[in-house]
């Protein structure tokens, strides 16, 4: 069988190797395939809870966040399609602990441009009336955020790419990053080899699988997430906000009707080690019952919930929780865009068009994509928050 051949082949079709196989394709790449072993989304991207803010910690986020946002309300004209995105706001729950670091992070925010206030625990309570805020010493308002589909965001930016010419194989996995000579030659799947100069690897948490057979280790672990689904009582029907509570480590997301997902962020929850390939896809019963009683202590009506599952799902997380956007140093033509960290999906636009550039033109036109080399790790130049929250691995 003859093989195939592209000018750049993107493994991986979830929320970030769509996006940029896309780029590239709107750049003028010449032919490019994605190959996914699975179908698109398939992965962590599908079941994502696809938040969409700003708020960052440290600078480079924030404007990249920025960009973000501002696509995802405005998709259609940006990106061609609907990754139906709902604006609801976002509101962030501080206890004394993180008070001063939530005013410093607010004041950086807003200097970069950023829609976001401190708000008094009594107007915070106007905008969530449904919560007990006897221990919160103030609040964190963001009206812009939102959420939006991570499968209808995905399919979106894969039907643009095919617009543009790119060329997406799904159910076709790689087995093989092939090189000659320390460069990129091909890539072996699953129904045949891909004559290539250039290879992303956007494979978040499998992405040790292609790296060691080549000499190469990427510090991501493959850690498994879980999400709560509550049906909210009559009650709670009007709580459209999303909620981050950072005294008892859960967030609230608004679902589809009245139901809520409910998730954690402590770092317990960011712990569980596992085979990508073997993993719990349904929440685990102590875990429900756990984001339940972190649910009732921030809402206290959320006992007449009524609970609809749950699901696990995976980050593939770097040690300082930021992706790795870089080439590799031993293999030319070689690209690897991963340990996203649980901030994928809402970078995701800014990203695709990071990275696409970084292959064509070695460098990004305007966010420092040097900052998310891999060689930072060793270096101990960690890309990390001047003031980070307490307790917290997902910041």
């Amino acid at each position: 069988m003859t093989p195939r051949s592209a000018n750049v082949v993107v493994i991986g079709g979830g929320v970030n190797g769509t996006s940029v196989a896309m780029h590239l394709a709107r750049m003028g790449a010449g032919k490019v395939v994605l190959v996914e072993k699975g179908h698109l989304a398939g992965g962590a991207s599908g079941r994502s809870g696809a938040m969409v803010r700003e708020h960052y910690l440290h600078p480079t986020l924030v404007k990249m966040a920025m960009e973000a946002s501002d696509i995802f309300h405005n998709f259609g004209d940006a990106i061609g399609g609907d990754a139906r995105f709902i604006q609801t706001g976002r509101m962030l729950f501080f206890g004394e602990r993180d008070a001063d670091a939530a005013r410093a992070n607010v004041e950086m925010n807003r200097e970069l441009g950023v829609d976001i206030q401190t708000l008094k625990p009594s107007e915070v309570a106007r905008i969530v009336p449904q919560a007990d805020l006897d221990d919160i010493a103030l609040g964190v308002y963001e009206p812009n955020s939102g959420y939006a589909d991570p499968m209808a965001t995905t399919y979106a930016y894969a039907d643009q790419a095919r617009n543009n010419g790119a060329e997406i194989l799904t159910g076709c996995a790689v087995t093989e990053i092939k090189t000659v000579g320390g460069r990129v030659a091909a890539v072996q799947t699953e129904d045949g080899l891909i004559e290539t100069d250039a290879v992303i690897a956007a494979v978040g948490p499998w992405v040790n699988k292609l790296a060691a057979p080549l000499g190469e280790f990427l510090p991501v672990t493959p850690i498994r997430v879980q999400m709560v689904h509550l049906r909210r009582p009559p009650s709670l029907e009007s709580l459209d906000v999303n909620v981050i509570d950072y005294t008892t480590g859960a967030y609230f997301r608004v679902d589809a009707g009245h139901n809520t997902l409910v998730g954690g962020e402590e770092w317990d929850d960011l712990s569980e080690v596992v085979n990508p390939d073997a993993f719990g896809l349904n929440a685990d019963h102590d875990t429900i019952t756990r984001f339940w009683d972190r649910a009732r202590l921030r809402f206290p009506d959320f006992h007449a919930a009524t609970q609809r599952g749950g699901y696990g799902s995976l980050y593939d997380m770097t040690p300082d929780g930021n992706p790795i956007l870089d080439k590799s140093p031993n293999v030319e033509g070689l690209y690897w865009a991963t340990g996203f960290s649980g901030h994928g999906f809402k970078l995701s636009p800014v990203v695709g068009r990071m990275v696409a550039e970084f292959v064509l033109h070695g460098n990004s036109s305007d966010h420092p994509i040097h900052e998310f080399r891999a060689a930072r790790f060793d270096e101990g130049d960690l890309l990390e928050a001047e003031h980070p929250y307490q307790g917290r691995r997902h910041q």
